[in-house]
């Protein structure tokens, strides 16, 4: 049925919102959204329960980067910029991988995401886990690294911005440029997950993640 899956054992790592004891705001519950997606894909053979948390997956993540490229990362500078480049093309590589899951899962009940490929979903589902697993990781190193240079008024300076930003932060993994069309385009997103191509529309991951 599906790949081998990601393995999304990070505990060696340290917790992101614990970095340097500064809060980082919306992110750090994301992040733990984030890693219950994950938890659970890793264990269940649903196929419905699968597509639906893939979908969430890609509106969590979605929310967690752009939000983090515009209130983190933009405040990188030289040499940590070599490091954020490189962060760069493997955001827009997870990106890209994303949108074939947001394309596959939008407006379409999950209980017929794997009805035409069932096998290339779930190859593009394992394409997504270890790209993100590997972006998150190198993320928080970045993150430390930045933190340990900023200021007590940047610090808070960024977490306003952090807080800003996720207020506004993309649904789809590829952000529009501007607020105004964040906003549209979220709507949009919303829409599709309302109305899915069947009159009685199930959503067993959302719920599992969601309590």
């Amino acid at each position: 049925m599906q790949t081998e899956r990601a393995n999304s054992d990070n505990s060696g790592d340290t917790p992101l919102g614990e970095v340097g004891s500064v809060p980082l705001g919306p992110l750090v519950e994301e992040r733990s959204r984030i890693d219950r997606i994950v938890s659970r894909l890793d264990v269940t053979d649903d196929l419905t329960e699968r597509a639906d948390l893939a979908g969430e997956l890609v509106r969590s993540v979605s929310r967690y980067e752009d939000t983090l490229e515009r209130a983190v990362f933009s405040r990188m500078h030289e040499p940590a910029q070599d490091g954020a480049k490189e962060l760069d093309q493997d955001r827009e590589a997870l990106r890209d991988i994303m949108t074939i899951i947001h394309e596959s899962t939008s407006g379409i009940d999950p209980r017929n995401v794997h009805a035409s490929d069932s096998q290339g979903f779930e190859t593009h589902l394992d394409d997504v886990l270890h790209k993100l697993q590997t972006l998150l990781t190198n993320e928080d190193r970045q993150i430390a690294a930045l933190l340990a240079i900023l200021g007590p008024d940047e610090r808070r300076e960024m977490e306003e911005d952090i807080a800003h930003a996720f207020g506004s932060a993309s649904e789809r993994p590829h952000p529009p440029k501007t607020t105004a069309g964040r906003f549209v385009s979220n709507v949009r997103v919303k829409l599709d997950h309302t109305f899915e191509d069947v009159s009685s529309p199930q959503h067993p991951g959302a719920d599992t993640i969601n309590g």
